[in-house]
């Protein structure tokens, strides 16, 4: 019994052991995710320190260090100012650490100086010391000074952490990561050991793997800044907006604990953030920006101190907002030649720090802190002077089509910013006077400009990228930009954007069809058997070429912002020398038209030409021609340029020269899938709609789809061709060849398995509007996946109000409108549609009326919306009672068009007649509009409400369509 009793109490004892050990884990776990705990444990931290400090002990390096790990840098040095009560190289070392926080590494470097020789045989000397070397980019001689310490102080954790850090950088991978696993052996609570770990698995590619590291280092010090942002960082990399504000609580707590942290600045004033621009908005941005213009041409001018007197005078005139300030920090930190530079820099600080203490997560002013941070630290690069040297007397060949395509670099004072933007373009100089034929320009915008300005598109105000990152908050864009802080970054040796983006552009305007297309096999390979450099050039093909580029010409690459950043010559050649080959054949070219040979790039002005007659073809057909004739004497085989003069001759009617050009293109290359795309094309405009050429259209796209090798032209084949079948009011067959895309459609970038979302959508979308209500769960699950997709939003609307969820229609329609309108970018087809659900609710007709007027703020304007949106806004207006107004707007719409668009238009006249009591004409137009599409719902529903009474006419309507349903259900 004794024994039973013992045996008892001791499965109690490990009953309870077990349920503290959980709560422990519970308590640790909660500081990692419950920020708001974290933040509440940080100061109860502090607290502690100042009482052991104000107490006194024998371990008060300790206490100093502990305070400086967790942000009372000031304290700190106020302590040391006082006389504390430490040796002379422990004070030396506090004093480093504080000057190395604050970014002054040449200080750091001086007070370690300041201790007698036989310090270089301190640990925390060591520690600093290597510290140092790495910030300027001595890898080899920081690990150097690590290990020679650590082989008399070999269980000393953080000089440990800092060879780790030396390691991995060098990309000694392998080697960083027996050194974590090595100090967690030696001791399993090291918090540093784990995240480590963590940082080598990102840098390594390995992001998958990163996680979990990172997590424990948090449940063992739930303090360290440089975790809290990496962990942030892996929630971001989950794609998923509803967990932004998750990231967002991490960066809180990182900056918490370190005011000046670069990664946290730099990522949350990039695109990586939970706020949109509703968020941002300033009512008088307009008024605020004109009279700062002013500011800029002085700027232009070289007058820099009388313009940061103009941003002084627009502060006091509009107090409230953080634009002046925005503008004077930017002035302060553009101007690269000044004497007192640093001086400089350290007011732009200071007022960014002001702007984010004013107006919480603002996007420039993290970018502006970041972009002033980096250019503090740059001094201490290694290769600084010689560097600065060549950049103040760099040789700038062809001047005017640089200014050209980089008109910004006038803007900025002095000549460095010029000789950081040439240095870094290598031969892709020679894609000036291509772009310039085409009238592109680079900017590159200061750091109080966006993107929308500097590219004079709102739509970077409301928009998100393919990863979930804000446009709003993004410094570089393909299409032409990067900002100054990238371009002064690049020029000392960190990642090249400005190449990178510069990439994008000559990628997308110059490069030829057959150089797209191995492109694309070049990444699809990569991809398949792990080439590719890193995670970022993983993303889609585009990519690809802009990480692999400047990578071909780069053979060191210093502080690295992130695991894309660091890739070199080296890398190209061992991991992807397939892509190296191409390459090297591209920038051989290059070369050979640099040195003289025209013929070496005729192909590209091919393309040049054909981009110029596309951008022509609607206003001057006969100056399109000329284009395409200056295009084929470049290269009389061109095939995308054959086709466009095909679907030239198309466009005017002679259907025999369209067809020629096809011909020609065939015997050319008979497997060449876009020119079966134009034989549809062809039919369509000779043929018309009738059974037969829908028939041969359709077997003309199949085939296109069929033998297209390159999968994203296949996926626009795929798109073509549901196209086709939707505009033919042919419904099923559109959800059909959806469902094939998304069966047989690769999902190997971005874009493509954005491609298989938007076949997705499609399908549920078409599925629901026939009041099917299983797919809503699938829009739903998207929508939240891809929040500011708003077209797959409006899509969502009417997948809602075809099955009678009004209200959640126009919920869904504000969240996005609220943003929209925060950037002047309203869209009249969500009001349209909002105006469309409250028009189906009782006790909505205030809301209603509040929405018709916005739809006819200018009356009956048939140029804000689209065809099939205006048909909607008639028969809306119908069902209003504005009977006029509907007739009016229908009077002034196409009377012809493919048969989705006759169907839509027959169902806007049957209710016109239905609202003027004309029941027989109604009927016949309902009818009219179901032979046009099968699938036109609403029409059912008209003749269901005329045949009222009619039970046997209304029982075969209600049996066609539940056989619609029964159609579309399972394709």
């Amino acid at each position: 019994m004794r024994f039973q009793n013992q045996d008892v109490m001791k499965r109690i004892w490990i009953c309870c052991f077990l349920v503290f050990a959980a709560l422990a884990q519970g308590i640790c776990q909660d500081l990692v995710n419950d920020t708001g705990a974290a933040l509440k444990h940080l100061e109860e931290h502090r607290q502690k320190l100042r009482a052991q400090l104000k107490q006194g002990g024998r371990d008060m390096y300790g206490i100093l260090d502990g305070m400086l790990a967790v942000g009372l840098w000031d304290e700190v040095l106020s302590y040391l100012d006082a006389g504390a009560n430490v040796t002379e190289v422990e004070e030396a070392v506090l004093r480093a650490e504080y000057w190395w926080l604050n970014n002054d590494f040449d200080r750091a470097a001086r007070e370690l100086r300041s201790v007698k020789a036989a310090a270089n045989r301190s640990p925390l000397v060591a520690r600093m010391e290597a510290t140092l070397l790495i910030e300027a980019w001595k890898l080899p001689e920081a690990e150097a000074r690590c290990k020679d310490m650590l082989a008399s102080n070999p269980e000393d954790e953080r000089l440990r952490a800092v060879l780790g850090r030396a390691l991995l950088l060098q990309k000694k991978y392998d080697e960083a990561l027996a050194l974590a696993k090595d100090m967690q052996r030696r001791n399993p609570q090291s918090a540093a050991a784990y995240l480590l770990e963590g940082d080598v698995y990102f840098w390594d590619q390995r992001p998958a793997l990163a996680e979990a590291p990172i997590f424990r280092c948090l449940e063992l010090n739930p303090l360290e800044a440089n975790a809290r942002f990496s962990y942030g960082y892996a929630i971001w990399r989950r794609i998923d907006a509803t967990q932004l504000d998750d990231m967002a609580g991490q960066w809180e707590v990182a900056l918490a604990i370190n005011p000046l942290h670069f990664q946290t600045h730099w990522h949350w004033g990039n695109g990586h953030t939970n706020l949109t621009f509703a968020d941002y908005v300033d009512n008088d941005e307009k008024a605020i920006r004109a009279k700062l213009e002013a500011a800029d041409q002085l700027v232009r001018e070289g007058n820099v101190d009388q313009a940061l007197v103009v941003t002084r005078e627009v502060e006091k005139e509009y107090n409230h907002s953080v634009l002046p300030l925005m503008h004077r920090a930017s002035i302060y930190y553009s101007d690269f030649d000044h004497p007192e530079r640093l001086a400089r820099l350290d007011t732009a600080q200071a007022i960014f720090l002001e702007i984010l203490a004013r107006k919480q997560h603002y996007g420039p002013a993290h970018n502006g802190l970041s972009a002033v941070i980096k250019s503090k630290r740059i001094p201490y690069l290694a290769s600084y002077d010689s560097v600065t040297a060549e950049l103040k007397h760099t040789t700038i060949h062809d001047w005017d089509n640089f200014a050209k395509v980089f008109p910004d670099v006038t803007y900025y004072p002095g000549e460095i910013a010029k000789g950081m933007v040439w240095n870094q373009l290598y031969s892709a100089v020679v894609y000036f006077p291509f772009l310039t034929k085409q009238n592109n320009a680079f900017v590159i915008p200061p750091l109080h400009i966006d993107l929308a300005i500097a590219m004079k598109s709102p739509h970077f105000r409301f928009n998100t990228t393919f990863d979930n990152r804000q446009w709003m908050d993004i410094r570089g864009v393909g299409s032409g930009a990067a900002d100054i802080g990238y371009v002064e970054r690049g020029a000392y040796g960190e990642r090249n954007v400005i190449l990178h983006e510069y990439v994008h552009l000559f990628h997308g305007r110059v490069l030829t069809d057959e150089q797209n297309r191995r492109i694309r096999a070049l990444y699809f390979n990569a991809m398949e058997k792990g080439l590719t450099l890193d995670y970022y050039s993983q993303n889609n093909e585009s990519e690809y070429l802009a990480q692999t580029y400047p990578a071909y010409f780069e053979h060191v690459k210093v502080h690295p912002l992130d695991f894309k950043s660091m890739n070199t010559h080296h890398d190209l050649t061992t991991k992807d020398p397939e892509m190296y080959q191409f390459l090297q054949e591209l920038t051989a070219n290059e070369a050979a038209y640099l040195a003289g040979n025209k013929d070496a790039m005729a192909s590209n002005w091919a393309q040049v030409y054909l981009n110029l007659s596309n951008r022509a073809q609607r206003a001057d057909v006969n100056l399109a021609q000329r284009y395409l004739d200056t295009a084929l004497t470049y290269d009389s085989r061109y095939l995308p340029a054959l086709l466009a003069y095909a679907r030239l001759k198309l466009s005017t009617g002679d259907f025999a020269g369209a067809k020629g050009y096809v011909q020609q293109v065939v015997e050319l290359d008979s497997g060449y899938a876009p020119a079966y795309v134009v034989k549809a094309e062809i039919v369509g405009r000779e043929s018309g709609d009738n059974d037969a050429a829908i028939g041969e259209q359709a077997m003309l796209y199949d085939k296109a789809v069929a033998i297209e090798t390159d999968f994203q032209i296949k996926a626009q084949n795929a798109i073509q061709l549901r196209t086709f079948y939707h505009r033919n009011g042919l419904i099923a067959e559109a959800i059909k060849a959806a469902g094939q895309y998304v069966a047989i459609g690769a999902e190997v970038s971005t874009y493509l398995r954005d491609r298989k979302d938007d076949a997705r959508a499609y399908a549920a979308t078409e599925r629901a509007l026939l009041g099917i209500a299983a797919p809503l769960a699938e829009l739903a699950s998207l929508v939240a996946k891809r929040p500011q997709n708003y077209n797959l939003r409006g899509s969502y609307a009417d997948a809602l109000m075809a099955n009678g969820r009004y209200a959640e229609a126009v919920t869904t329609l504000l969240e996005a409108q609220r943003i929209l309108e925060a950037s002047s970018s309203g869209r009249p087809d969500f009001e349209l549609r909002i105006a469309e659900a409250y028009a189906m609710q009782p006790g909505k007709a205030d809301s209603l009326n509040v929405y018709l007027g916005k739809l006819l703020v200018n009356g009956i304007d048939p140029d804000r919306l689209d065809e099939l949106h205006n048909q909607r806004l008639v028969r809306l207006l119908s069902k209003a009672g504005k009977g006029q107004e509907a007739a009016a707007l229908f009077d002034k719409l196409p009377q012809d068009g493919d048969r989705f668009y006759r169907s839509s238009r027959a169902l806007s006249a049957a209710q016109l007649a239905v609202q003027d009591g004309r029941a027989e004409e109604a009927i016949a137009l309902f009818e009219q509009a179901i032979r046009h599409n099968r699938y036109q719902v609403q029409a059912y529903q008209g003749l269901k409400d005329l045949y009222n009474g009619d039970d046997t006419a209304i029982g075969r309507l209600d049996r066609t369509l539940e056989g619609l349903k029964a159609d579309v259900a399972t394709e």
